[in-house]
C-alpha cells in the first residue's frame, strides 16, 4: 500500500513540475527578456520617404536598424533628365538627434552614372540609439539638402 502512495506522490510532483516548467517558458513569472538594453525590432516598421527636388527623385526605406550589424537604408535616385553621377557615399550623413552626424560607411548598389540607381546605404549603428535619426543626401540636381527623418520604435 505505501508502494502505491508513493508513487501517486511521485507523479504528482513529475505533473505539478511540468505545469510549473509550462508556466515559466510561456511568461508567466520570469520576463521574456533579460536584456536591459532597448531592443529595436528588426522587422521593417518604418515607411518609405520621397523627396522630389529638382528633377530627381529620391526615396529611402530604412531597412535594417538593429544593434548587431549595419544600419541599412534603401535608397533610389529617379529621373528623367540628369545624369546621377554622384558618389552616395559622399553626399550623404545620418544625423542623430543630438545633431551630431556619421559618415556612411558603404554603398552597395548601382554606381554613378544614369538616370535611375539603387542601393544599400550603410552605417555603423549609433550608440546609444537616438530618438530620432534624419538622413541627409546633399547636393543632387541643385537641391542643397534633402532630409528623411524617422522616430526610433
Amino acid at each position: 500500500m505505501k508502494y502505491l502512495q508513493y508513487i501517486g506522490i511521485s507523479i504528482g510532483a513529475v505533473l505539478a513540475l511540468l505545469i510549473a516548467v509550462s508556466f515559466i517558458s510561456r511568461g508567466g513569472i520570469l520576463p521574456r527578456s533579460t536584456d536591459l538594453q532597448q531592443e529595436i525590432p528588426t522587422n521593417n516598421t518604418f515607411e518609405p520617404q520621397t523627396n522630389s527636388g529638382g528633377s530627381v527623385n529620391v526615396t529611402v526605406l530604412p531597412k535594417n536598424l538593429s544593434d548587431a550589424g549595419t544600419w541599412d537604408f534603401d535608397v533610389t535616385l529617379s529621373t528623367h533628365s540628369v545624369e546621377l553621377s554622384e558618389d552616395v557615399t559622399q553626399i550623404s550623413v545620418l544625423v542623430g538627434d543630438d545633431g551630431k552626424e556619421y559618415a556612411p560607411i558603404s554603398w552597395d548598389g548601382d554606381p554613378p552614372g544614369g538616370h535611375h540607381r539603387e542601393g544599400i546605404l550603410k552605417f555603423e549603428p549609433i550608440v546609444p540609439t537616438p530618438r530620432s535619426i534624419t538622413l541627409k543626401i546633399r547636393k543632387i540636381d541643385g537641391v542643397d539638402e534633402r532630409n528623411f527623418r524617422w522616430q526610433m520604435p
